[in-house]
């Protein structure tokens, strides 16, 4: 299938790799840029540890000047991926949830005291998921930290998503709820309902399917957990196409 890599550049490569070797043909293009604005040195003390919901806040917490300081506490990931990346950066002390924010804070109050400090929570500008609040009613102080920023992508990168959206995708990938809604902008205004009827959209969890309810007919498929093995699951492995299945039979009589 061809198939539509949505997330930005950086974590874009490394899902289309995976998608190649199930046989696909990924076609990336982000619809999210991703910025680092720039931080003075983080404050530490009187932190107990860390919450970091993606990959993302852990790629800015490193170009903060307080980087060295802040891996040697424990880290609170949302997912394995998230805390794979924690421990390659350096973390010794990473504490993995199940692969939703929401989970994430039955986790941290079973696991952490408010006595004990503050849980510094390092985001995007835009939230999916506010941790922050049902902490905050558990006790915690639990100061935000925007590390990094998202922003949709310009005219020019808008029109080549468009241009692979007519030229025959199978489907495209969406892992955020910010990249279904710029999805969905997308659509509208490149008039593009009748092409995104003929593609599946394959969607992290079912907040991120949400938006797309705004475009009637779309094909939404919607893995079973949020992680990143259980949305390759859901897209599967690429079917052998007639004509290779043929060749290798030839191939396979000529021994």
């Amino acid at each position: 299938m061809r198939l539509i890599v949505t997330r930005p550049l950086v974590d874009a490569e490394r899902q289309a790799a995976t998608l190649g070797a199930l046989g696909h043909e990924p076609l990336i293009h982000p619809l999210l840029e991703m910025t680092y604005p720039p931080l003075t040195p983080l404050r530490l003390k009187g932190v107990q540890a860390l919450i970091a919901t993606s990959r993302n806040a852990l790629r800015g917490l490193a170009l903060n000047e307080s980087f060295e300081l802040a891996r040697r506490l424990p880290i609170y990931c949302i997912a394995k991926h998230t805390a794979d990346f924690a421990r390659k950066s350096g973390f010794t002390h990473v504490i993995c949830g199940t692969g939703t924010a929401k989970d994430m804070v039955p986790l941290i109050t079973h696991a952490a005291h408010p006595e004990t400090g503050a849980l510094l929570y390092l985001t995007g500008r835009h939230l999916a998921f506010d941790l922050e609040t049902p902490l905050k009613s558990a006790g915690f102080a639990v100061p935000r930290i925007i590390i990094y920023e998202t922003h949709e992508i310009d005219q020019k990168s808008a029109g080549e998503f468009a241009q692979a959206v007519r030229g025959g995708a199978d489907g495209v990938i969406l892992m955020s709820p910010r990249t279904a809604q710029a999805f969905v902008n997308l659509i509208k205004n490149f008039k593009l309902r009748q092409e995104a009827r003929k593609i599946t959209c394959y969607c992290y969890s079912e907040a991120i399917a949400e938006p797309l309810g705004e475009i009637e007919g779309l094909t939404v498929a919607v893995s079973s957990n949020p992680t990143e093995d259980e949305m390759m699951r859901l897209i599967g492995p690429a079917p052998f196409k007639s004509s290779a299945l043929a060749d290798l039979r030839d191939a396979l009589g000529k021994r």
